[in-house]
C-alpha cells in the first residue's frame, strides 16, 4: 500500500543524517570532518570560517569547492 505525503512533511522530518547547515569550530569531530569534506586542512577551514562566517555554503564559495 502507498502512502502519500507532502514535500514540506518529507523536508520537515528528521530522519536522516544530515550535517548541520554551519560549521561548529568549538567541535573538533565537525571542524575535522568538514576539512575532510572539502578538501582541505583544519587550519584551513578555521582560517576561512573567520573570513567568511561558519555557514557551509559560504565557506564552500570562499574556498571554490
Amino acid at each position: 500500500m502507498l502512502r502519500l505525503v507532502t514535500v514540506a512533511s518529507v523536508l520537515s522530518s528528521n530522519t536522516g543524517a544530515r550535517p548541520a547547515p554551519v560549521i561548529d569550530m568549538t567541535d573538533d569531530a565537525a571542524t575535522g570532518y568538514w576539512a575532510y569534506r572539502l578538501s582541505v586542512s583544519p587550519q584551513d577551514l578555521i582560517a576561512a570560517i573567520e573570513e567568511v562566517g561558519p555557514a557551509v555554503a559560504a565557506v564552500r564559495r570562499h574556498l571554490g569547492r
